[in-house]
This record gives structure tokens, sequence and C-alpha cells, in this order.
């Protein structure tokens, strides 16, 4: 296996083909595109031929405490982890930014040119790299383009080199965009720069993301140190990646292609409808697609996901990897969970597990599969102005309301929270309490027992209870509903949440699953004749709503407000 030079900073996730593992052995062609034979753990195997300057972010948003921990921390030890299982013989070197200075506007000009040197660019020095490593502390600015240009440099001229960047933000130094400095570099098909993200915003995603596109390099996100840790490795190692279940898709084949795209992808594909929902076998895979487009992907031979978790280990690592889940009972008598792969996407791991013991978290996993299970970002339609998405965010990392919010008095009496909110789209949103006097949009307060609490969508007070038991990260729903809705008619909607409804009277079948404010008198509802009261066939979502005495009508969602925690 090759140590390739790799720039971790954005978040997409790795595209593969086919669904059989391959043996150990040389690149193979399917489908127009490289399969490669991959190792189980990328860290532990390497052989490094190419030199590699890995590019560590420790500007002032590093020391930020929600790793967990600070996040320097979090990839100082991923560093320290991947230095560890590399060969002797690797040639690797680092390079910190943002060390020496502050972030504030009078230190911006030396911030921007805070680039240090911590280990030159040789053999592996195991016993350097620790000390360089630990002698770090986070600070200042992120020139990510001059850091990235020193690295370059750092590289013999000519051959196979990488570049290895983790960073948690865009640049705040470049005078334009990274993605038009990157594209503006002299062409180096030898030069590769890959970008792993850990804990991005959408804008930096993208940004960093061009980085490695530039470079025909991998952008991968981490959302937390155990992720980081996994995902340094697969970075060093990017052909192992190709023979794992990413974030969209498993070597060629991702989630979300049309039934002619993934026929061109996988060659010898059986046939496919263009409704409803069938399941095809494949080499050793069954894929799932509804409508003609790809929505699961299920190896049968024991797949690793991105970050390693594969068939026979416990689920206390599924746990460590994608967070606290909640498991429901097949008909097989096997557990499911459901876990966030990217929630932009709307993609996720489904893992079915044999339970062992007291605790979930002690069952085997029997099964991956990489599915659409998660609420994506709508696009473009003909239909009209897509429905946009909201992730709503009321409470910060630390449990204190964000800037624009409040908290009102006197406190709520609830006593127990017990499962993750059916509008989170993240772990850590949750319903307490029961119908009578709960909520169902609360977030982990400030103390271990106590809740923040929102009624509205719209609203921007928030309700405290202390004391309460039960409040942990509770793993977000397979499928959330919308907390809220806004209507093309202006109506404002929010989700029901327990509560004797009645049925219209022009439809008894139909139940009411969000009211609705704006016209009259008789509070109108948005109605469902099935269990999710959305229809989402189109990027203009459309809903069924009309009083319970009146006409029904079928109207267009503008905007679908979802729950979502730091």
């Amino acid at each position: 296996m090759r140590l390739r030079v790799a720039i971790c900073i954005a978040a997409t996730a790795i595209i593969a083909v086919g669904c059989s593992t391959q043996g150990s052995g040389g690149p193979k062609e399917a489908g127009g595109t490289q399969q490669v034979s991959v190792t189980a753990d990328p860290a532990s195997e390497a052989s490094a031929t190419a030199p590699t300057v890995i590019v560590l972010d420790a500007s002032g948003s590093m020391k930020q405490d929600d790793a967990p921990g600070p996040r320097i921390d979090a990839a100082k030890n991923a560093i320290h982890t991947l230095v560890s299982g590399l060969p002797d013989d690797a040639a690797l070197g680092l390079i910190a930014y943002g060390t020496a200075t502050g972030s504030s506007d009078a230190e911006k000009f030396a911030g921007c040119r805070d680039i240090k040197t911590v280990v030159p660019l040789g053999p592996l020095d195991r016993n350097a790299f620790a000390a360089g490593i630990d002698g770090l502390s986070a600070s200042g600015y992120t020139p990510i383009m001059a850091a990235l240009q020193q690295a370059a440099a750092a590289l013999p001229a000519d051959g196979e080199r990488t570049i290895i960047l983790v960073s948690d933000g865009e640049d705040t130094c470049s005078t334009e965009p990274p993605c038009e400095s990157t594209q503006a570099m002299p062409h180096d098909p030898d030069l590769t720069i890959h970008t792993i993200g850990f804990k991005l915003d959408a804008a930096a995603s993208a940004q960093l993301k061009c980085i490695a596109d530039a470079t025909g390099g991998m952008a991968i996100d981490a959302a937390n140190a155990a992720q980081l840790t996994a995902r340094l490795a697969v970075a060093s190692d990017p052909e192992s990646a190709r023979e794992r279940l990413s974030t969209s898709g498993f070597r060629n084949l991702r989630i979300g292609m049309t039934e002619e795209e993934t026929r061109k992808a996988a060659g010898d594909l059986g046939p496919v409808s263009k409704t409803g929902t069938v399941v095809v076998q494949w080499q050793d895979c069954e894929l799932t697609f509804t409508d003609g487009v790809l929505v699961e992907i299920a190896p049968r031979t024991g797949a690793a996901t991105l970050d390693g978790l594969t068939v026979g280990q416990k689920m206390q690592r599924a746990a460590e990897l994608y967070g606290p889940f909640t498991a429901t009972t097949n008909s097989d008598g096997e557990s499911v969970a459901v876990f966030p792969a990217d929630t932009e996407a709307g993609t996720g791991y489904r893992i079915t597990f044999t339970p062992e013991g007291k605790k979930a978290d002690e069952g085997t996993i029997t099964r991956i599969v990489l599915c659409r299970c998660l609420p994506t970002t709508a696009g473009s339609s003909a239909g009209g102005t897509p429905t946009e998405i909201v992730n709503l965010v009321a409470v910060d990392g630390s449990g204190k309301p964000k800037s624009g919010w409040s908290v009102q008095t006197p406190a709520m009496k609830i006593s127990e929270c017990y499962a993750a909110s059916q509008s989170a789209v993240t772990p850590g949103v949750i319903t307490c309490g029961i119908t009578a006097d709960g909520a169902d949009a609360c977030w982990v307060g400030p103390e271990p027992d106590s809740i923040l609490c929102l009624q509205f969508p719209w609203g921007t007070e928030l309700i405290t209870a202390r004391g309460v038991d039960g409040v942990e990260a509770y793993p977000p729903p397979a499928d959330p509903t919308p907390f809220g809705l806004e209507l093309e008619n202006g109506l404002l909607c929010r989700v029901r949440h327990g509560g004797s409804w009645p049925s219209p009277e022009s439809n008894p079948s139909l139940a009411g699953a969000y009211s609705c404010r704006g016209q009259g008198t008789d509070t109108p509802i948005v109605w469902s004749e099935s269990s999710y009261p959305i229809d989402r066939s189109e990027d203009r979502w459309t809903v069924l709503v009309g009083p319970s005495k009146g006409p029904l009508k079928t109207v267009a969602v503008t905007k679908a407000i979802f729950l979502a925690a730091e």
C-alpha cells in the first residue's frame, strides 16, 4: 500500500465500483473505473513509497471543546495513531499553522504568515513527531493556501507526493477563494491533495472539497475524535477507501444514482423497474431501487464502513464512531439501529446486530447497509422553487441558548426524557415528558440533568427544566418529520405532539399531522393518509391541508424546519 500526499479538510465521500470484496493483487478495471485491492487496516500495513507532509490546523477555532475535548487534542491524537502504524521507512513531515499568534484583527498580518515546520520531511522519526505534536497549541489564523504552498515546496520536485491537511475551517487569509487558488496552481499529476474536515460548516466543506478535487484527491469529513483518527488513516491510504462503504457509496456506485447511471457503472445489472421498489442482485451485493433511483447498497460479504467498522465488531465501536443509538427489533428477532452517514445527502448506515448481555452496545454486528434513510436537502425542480430545508439549532454545545434566544420562566415540570425528537437530524435533540406536560424539541442544558425546550418553530423563547432523568444524546430517527412547515399559502404549521385530533369530515380515513395558523378561525390541519405526512416525490414538497369541516387542497411547502444540535 502506498502512502499518498493528502490534505485532509473537507466533507464528502469516496465513491467506488461493484460490490464484491477484492482479494489481494493489482488494480482491476470494471465499468471504466479502477478497482484496487484493500487492506483491513491501512495504517497498520502501510508501506510508504511516496513522501508525505501532514499539514495541521492549529488556529484558534481548534481550541473549541466539542470533539469531545478540544479539537486540537483530537487532531494530535489522530496523528499520533497514524504515525505509530507507519513503517519505519516512511518519508514524513509535519507543518502546522496558527501556533504563534492570536486571532485578533491586529494580529492578522503576522497570523497569516504563522506557518511552522514542526518536523522536516525525512525518514520517519517517531520521537521527533511525538515531541513536535505534543508541543503544539492552537491560537491563530487559518492560512490554508500558504501552508499548502509551503508543504508542496518541502516535497521533492518530481515523483509521487502527498499532503495531508487536518482542518476545521476555511482559509481566513487568502485574497481569493481557495478553489481558484488551487486551480491556478501548475498542474502536477504526481501531487495529490486530500482533505479531511473536522466539524466543518457547509461553506468550509465546499471550499475544501474544491482543494481536493483540483488535484484528484479525496475530501472527507469527520464529526468526532474517533472518526478523525479512522479517517486520517484512510487518507494516508486512499486506495483502501474504494473497498469500504463511504458516506455516499461503494466503489463507483453511489446512493441517488438513476438506473441508467448505475447500469453504466455496474455493467451486468439486472432489470430495474421505473416505479415501485425493487431489489437487484449484483455480484455479491443487493441494490435497492425506488422509482428507478438507487436508495440502498447492501454488501453480503461484510464490507467495512469508511471508518473500518465491520461485521463481527461490537456495537460499542459503532457508538464511538457515530454516536449513541436506539435500536428496534426486526421480524427476524435481530436488533437494528440507523446511524447518520451524511446528513446533507440524507444517507445513513443501517446496522443489524445480535443482542448480547444487558446493554445494546454489547451486541455483535451482523450486517451493515448504506441507505438513503435521512432527510435530504431539496434540489431544483421544474415544479417551482424547491423546498428549503433548515436545520434549526437553538442551543450551543455548552447547553446555553444561542444568540437571539432566551429562557422564559417559570420552569417546566418534566421528570424524564426517553427518546430522540421526531424532528431531529443529529443526536442531541430529544423528547421529554408525557403527552400532557411534555416537549418534543429539547436540547441538553448547561447541567447534566437539565434541558432547554422549544415549543414553537418560529419562537425565540426556550423553556427549561431541571432534575430530569434520561437526558442523553439519543440518535435521530431514520426518517425525521419536520418540526415546522411554512406553506406557500402563508400558513405556519407545527408538527403534532400527542393529543386527540378529529378526522376531516370529507375523508375520515385521514389523520392530523400538523396544526397550522394564519387563516380564519377554524384551525387548518395538515392531514396524512400514511406514516409520513409530506409528499416528497418532487423537490418541491407538498401537503394536504384544510380545516376539519371544509374542503382540503394540496399546498406546496416552501420551508421545512428540522432540529439539530451542535
